[in-house]
């Protein structure tokens, strides 16, 4: 579980492999750009509530459809949920958060590189409001072709937004459903709940162990898991797991939870853990 250099960018595709990367401007974008404004304008005339769209800075336009004046904000580096569905202009089904028996969609909140006009759109709403979002090619599956989205396709996007969570929430949520009750926690929500008892000093800055580990996101999902050697406090590891090192003993073993703060931060790692996402360990410090 060693450290990891990551790239700047990391694209995610979409639910269903869609991705909102696009090609390099050509000089036919300029000329669609302005097709989409006209044929979203053009199918807002036939909305009840077209009057009511609103355009903005970056060409997306929203009707509110329910409003919640009291919802919640989203915040950077939240994990949002939402429930979506997208349409073609004529009306034709392209995306939607029903898949794989799950019907919501949650995602850190600017820190993944979704659809563009979702990144724009979330921080539109309140928790408990829905909304219509006309997306411009540019905002959504791009200048290429995409599986059922033809390339420049402009796109009506049905979005109601259920909630937003911090990572601390996230944290005490998942401590909630586990049931755990005795644990100890730092001030900067390091969490660590210990499986057995062990007598004797805690490992020490610059010692080196060896640790039996099963990495986990909080809803479970296992990322990585191995026996592997470090020394503690050489920035061999992630920080929520090397601290946690240094207040364990030989042979215990804990669950350990902390924020992305401690772990991969606003990058994540890969395609398996994303922005802005805590974690879990399962670990065992093994004897000499």
């Amino acid at each position: 579980m060693k450290r990891i250099n990551l790239s700047l960018v990391i694209v995610f595709a979409l639910l269903i492999g869609l991705s909102g990367c696009m090609d390099s401007d050509g000089p036919d974008d300029t000329a669609k750009v302005k097709e989409n404004e006209t044929a979203i304008e053009n199918y807002l005339k036939t909305d009840s509530l077209g009057s009511k769209a609103i355009r903005d800075s970056s060409g997306l336009y929203y009707i509110t459809r329910v409003a919640n004046p009291n919802g919640q904000l989203a915040n950077r580096g939240d994990a949002a949920t939402i429930k979506y569905t997208g349409y073609l202009l004529d009306g034709t089904k392209v995306v939607s958060s029903t898949v794989d028996s799950k019907t919501t969609f949650t995602f850190p909140v600017e820190g993944y590189l979704f659809w563009g006009g979702i990144e724009r759109g979330i921080f539109l709403m309140k928790t408990g409001e829905k909304a219509t979002f006309f997306l411009p090619f540019y905002l959504a599956s791009g200048n290429v072709d995409k599986v059922n989205i033809p390339a420049y396709s402009p796109i009506r996007l049905e979005v109601e937004f259920i909630q937003t969570r911090s990572e601390v929430q996230q944290i005490d949520e998942f401590i909630a459903k586990k049931n755990y009750k005795n644990f100890e926690r730092t001030s900067d929500n390091l969490v660590i709940i210990r499986s057995n008892q062990v007598t004797g000093d805690t490992i020490k800055a610059g010692e080196a162990v060896k640790v039996k580990y099963v990495g986990k996101l909080l809803d479970d999902v296992k990322f990585d898991e191995g026996t592997s050697s470090f020394i503690t406090s050489s920035g061999g590891t992630i920080a929520g797991f090397d601290r946690a090192l240094r207040k364990l003993r030989k042979k215990e073993k804990a669950i350990i939870i902390f924020p992305s703060a401690l772990g991969y931060g606003k990058t994540g790692r890969g395609d398996k853990i994303l922005p802005y996402a805590p974690l879990q360990f399962e670990i065992e410090v093994l004897a000499d």
